[in-house]
């Protein structure tokens, strides 16, 4: 409901009103929110946005707007960053992230935080692995012992046998 009002007032030209916006998107709880459809629309709505906010900021850079609002620019983009930030954005689909209306810093942090991910996981597995290699190891170990084993009795009992062969001819001859 709540990203339905705001994309109401996007398309009715009000998304540049960004301190509104920000007070309305909090009431999303968005960092606990886990739907993938829902942090799509809310990151394509916040998209819509910042891409709304660059433009303006573009028009206006040939009328001189001054401090005040250069000023009003830079609180509208930290609120709209925050607002990508509240967006658990890497549960998206990668071919969603490759629009240029997302502040680079946030892709570049997505992406050092998942080669860091990688990185853990790559260490895990060096270590799973290395740990499998010494269980092989020690499994051998135990085939070689037994297979040694089994050959000693593999050969006594073939003596067991030429012996019990051997009680049986004489048996035989002395009757």
């Amino acid at each position: 409901v709540l990203l339905r009002g705001l994309f109401r007032r996007q398309r009715a030209g009000v998304e540049n009103d960004v301190p509104t916006t920000v007070r309305l998107w909090a009431l999303g709880r968005w960092p606990s929110c886990r739907d993938s459809a829902l942090i799509s629309e809310a990151f394509n709505f916040v998209s819509n946005c910042w891409r709304s906010l660059r433009s303006a900021k573009a028009a206006a850079r040939w009328d001189d707007g001054g401090a005040a609002q250069a000023a009003s620019w830079l609180a509208d983009e930290e609120a709209l960053f925050q607002m990508f930030s509240d967006l658990e954005f890497w549960r998206l689909q990668l071919g969603e992230l490759l629009t240029p209306w997302v502040p680079p810093q946030l892709l570049a942090c997505h992406v050092a935080a998942r080669c860091k991910q990688l990185d853990e996981q790559q260490l895990s597995l060096l270590e799973d692995n290395r740990s499998n290699l010494e269980e092989i190891n020690r499994l051998r170990q135990a085939v070689s012992q037994l297979h040694s084993k089994l050959e000693v009795v593999d050969a006594r009992s073939v003596q067991s046998t030429q012996k019990q062969a051997e009680v049986l001819e004489t048996l035989r001859a002395l009757r």
